[in-house]
């Protein structure tokens, strides 16, 4: 019980150019944590309301189940839904809010109170039932939300942008709670957030939105080290993936990545893996991972730079300290550079530096599709 199955879902608001969500395909399997992330307005809320049946689908077909539920009321769906904003009632006590849904469907009183005591232990806020939501602080409404949703016992849970009101300590707390949860309850799980940090330590898989169009599914670990395109390797990982424009050039048999700065030899692997995506004459973007960039503080060659040809002059801009991480950010010409660093070495801005690139790690993508040139593209 719980699948869910979305068939060329598309979803239409009177006066707008473009779909809201455009062409939305894919299968979610029973008890399984999937993440919708993706930029403010990119469709990812108004899927979930669809799911939900909040809002009407425009065309395509929605099962839940098996079952075609496209015109079936949202009590009917066996879902429920934590909202951002909690949505709890004011006059009532948290008891009575969880209960709440259970009392709509006339379950019997003693059942309505082992359920609502069995969740308030789950989620540790038995000794709040008697208090009201304006007795609560952020972290303890947000408890309240998820154990009126457990309580029902449903299929599927979907969320909403559930933490975003919480600060950053309470949220990785809550955040952990629900991955818990979910894993104790092994229901489905459809979670909505703008947070790619959220996504990537929440999903079991994460759909990649933007402009109401899925631009990748994959594992966690899949999204970040094979990133489908551009958009998903800027919006995956922080601080984000470094882009390089340029073009291929092949010489005496060996693959270059080259522009008016630097001239990057790749590793003869890269003709296996990328096969002939990767053209001499070809203009690409390289992408590389702050954690792929290496910094070296001058020449260390013996006069005629052949130890150093792999590494790039560069011009600090700024330092930026993580606590067990630090970043430097650079200028290569008028490209910026991010490349992780040890803490304890200090760089400061104007400071003159070399750039080294891990080639066994870089990305390339088409500079007109944005689309990855690595062999295989999307296998999410």
């Amino acid at each position: 019980m719980g699948s869910i199955a979305f068939h060329h879902v598309f979803k239409r608001y009177k006066g707008e150019s473009r779909p809201a969500v455009n062409d939305f395909h894919l299968s979610i399997e029973e008890g399984e944590f999937l993440v919708l992330v993706g930029p403010s307005g990119c469709g990812k809320s108004t899927t979930l309301r669809m799911l939900a049946g909040l809002e009407e689908i425009s065309s395509g077909e929605l099962y839940i189940d098996g079952k075609y539920v496209n015109y079936v009321s949202p009590k009917d769906r066996d879902i429920a839904m934590v909202f951002q904003n909690y949505a709890l009632y004011p006059n009532l006590t948290v008891f009575e809010n969880i209960a709440l849904g259970l009392k709509l469907r006339k379950t019997a009183k003693y059942e309505i109170e082992l359920r609502v005591n069995r969740v308030a232990k789950i989620l540790e806020i038995s000794h709040l039932l008697e208090r009201k939501p304006s007795q609560l602080s952020g972290g303890q409404k947000q408890r309240v939300a998820l154990g009126r949703a457990i309580a029902r016992e449903p299929q599927v849970f979907l969320m909403d942008e559930p933490l975003s009101n919480l600060d950053a300590k309470l949220r990785a707390q809550t955040r952990a709670e629900i991955i818990k949860l979910q894993s104790d309850l092994k229901r489905t799980m459809v979670y909505v957030t703008h947070d790619q940090v959220e996504a990537m330590t929440m999903g079991t898989r994460i759909v990649v939105m933007k402009d109401g169009i899925i631009q990748q599914v994959a594992p966690p670990r899949q999204l970040y080290s094979e990133p489908a395109n551009l958009f998903v390797a800027g919006f995956i990982g922080s601080p984000q993936m470094n882009f390089i424009d340029g073009t291929m050039l092949r010489e005496e048999g060996r693959l270059y990545f080259s522009n008016k700065r630097m001239k990057l030899l790749l590793p003869d692997t890269f003709n296996a893996h990328f096969g002939d995506r990767l053209r001499s004459g070809q203009n690409v973007v390289l992408g590389v991972r702050p954690e792929n960039a290496f910094l070296k503080a001058e020449l260390s060659g013996d006069g005629n730079g052949e130890e150093d040809r792999d590494f790039v002059p560069a011009t600090v801009q700024m330092m930026e300290a993580t606590g067990a991480d630090s970043y430097v950010y650079a200028l290569i010409g008028e490209t910026r550079i991010i490349a992780r660093t040890d803490p304890e070495i200090i760089y400061r801005p104007g400071d003159k530096l070399l750039v080294g690139f891990n080639m066994n790690k870089v990305h390339f993508f088409d500079e007109n599709t944005g689309i990855s040139l690595a062999a295989g593209g999307d296998e999410g």
